[in-house]
């Protein structure tokens, strides 16, 4: 018998595990079906993370998390943790109306986020096309890390707080035991008080097997290689809010270049779809002409998976329809980034059946059966 079951053993389902273990809870076990913790969508992540979102639960989250991963890479030195910054870029007169709004949200919030003139867009990003531009926001605390390094460091930490971690471990049923839960793998059946679904892509099938429903559908999001053999110093991600295309130089040689089609359908598929390179090769000229000239291997090109929610928010707290299953789930390509602060709800709610540290209303799980949804629009 085991307090707490965490389903899931990515960034988010280690962060949970870590955390609760830490707020003393004697007996946490995580359950990854996989052949070692974060091999989905951990693995597939950009490794970028901000704190420039247009709504406050994001806003929050990012705030808390990335002071706690400048403390984990300082604890631990496995997260390659670099901050040149976040610059979101506009040539259009509705994008420069919403970036001012995001910029004076987060800045009552305390993100201080700074407002560029065209000039000072041009002194963050040489590089850039500025026609037409008329607005920037910058951020320097904004970053780059590597995805495999915070999982390797929440799974260490996990551990030394005194959660086991199983791997092989695919769940295949959850089921009443009592005022408990019991769970069904292949080695053997688990009894806990408590289960946290933190599945991921597979949250809504983890959910289901508990007996409830989860608005969390998995959608392919692409990431692309340019090999620059002239090199040169590491940039600011640039994010170009007209098109959605997203850029950034890796001081190894070459940038990483990301687009999401809204158009994209739900699905498992991670293999590579051949209409990414042309909608790369239809909006990359607007702000990156540049890296039209650059070779692509598709063989370094890569998709993974984004858990999405119909408001681009994650859905933390516990399942209203069932008691006893709480839901860290639905992060939306933001796992990474979002993942300490997910930690500390989760624990939070075990602990005292309350979150003093967010205010996790926005994010409850019976938002959409209430229509009453907050929708996040900086979704990259």
């Amino acid at each position: 018998m085991v307090d707490v079951a965490v389903v899931g053993g990515g960034v988010i389902g280690l962060a949970c595990a870590r955390e609760i273990a830490r707020a003393g809870v004697a007996d946490v076990v995580v359950l990854e079906s996989l052949p070692a913790v974060g091999q989905a969508a951990s693995s597939r992540a950009n490794g970028g993370f901000r704190a420039q979102f247009t709504t406050a639960p994001n806003i929050a989250f990012s705030l808390f998390s990335i002071g706690e991963l400048e403390d984990l890479e300082q604890r631990t030195g496995l997260l390659s943790l670099h901050q040149p910054g976040y610059l979101f870029v506009t040539g259009t007169e509705d994008g420069e109306r919403a970036l001012r709004a995001a910029c004076q949200l987060q800045r009552s919030l305390g993100v201080p986020t700074e407002w560029l003139s065209p000039d000072e867009v041009r002194g963050h990003a040489p590089f850039l096309r500025m026609d037409g531009v008329r607005a920037g926001t910058f951020h320097g605390r904004d970053g780059v890390l590597d995805p495999a390094g915070v999982v390797a460091a929440q799974a260490q930490e996990a551990r030394a707080a005194g959660a086991r971690i199983l791997v092989h471990t695919p769940v295949t049923a959850i089921e009443r035991d009592g005022t408990g839960w019991l769970l069904r793998h292949d080695g053997g059946p688990t009894r806990a008080d408590v289960v946290v679904n933190a599945a991921g892509a597979d949250a809504g099938d983890v959910a289901a097997l508990a007996g409830a429903v989860v608005p969390v559908q998995p959608v392919r999001r692409h990431l692309a290689h340019a090999l620059d053999p002239t090199g040169g110093p590491r940039t600011p991600m640039v994010v170009d809010l007209d098109t959605g295309v997203i850029a950034r130089r890796e001081p190894a040689g070459g940038w990483i270049i990301g687009y999401a089609n809204p158009a994209d359908p739900p699905g498992r598929d991670t293999t590579i779809d051949p209409v990414f390179f042309e909608d790369l090769a239809e909006l990359v000229p607007n702000r990156f002409p540049f890296l039209e000239d650059l070779p692509m291997d598709p063989a370094q090109c890569w998709a993974g998976l984004y858990p999405e929610t119909p408001d681009h928010h994650a859905i933390v707290g516990e399942d209203p329809a069932v008691p006893g299953l709480f839901e860290c789930v639905g992060f939306g390509g933001h796992g990474v980034m979002h993942a300490p602060a997910a930690g500390r709800a989760i624990a939070e709610l075990l602990a005292s059946s309350r979150c003093d540290t967010f205010d996790l209303r926005p994010l409850r799980p019976s938002r959409f059966a209430e229509g009453d949804l907050v929708v996040e629009t900086a979704v990259l």
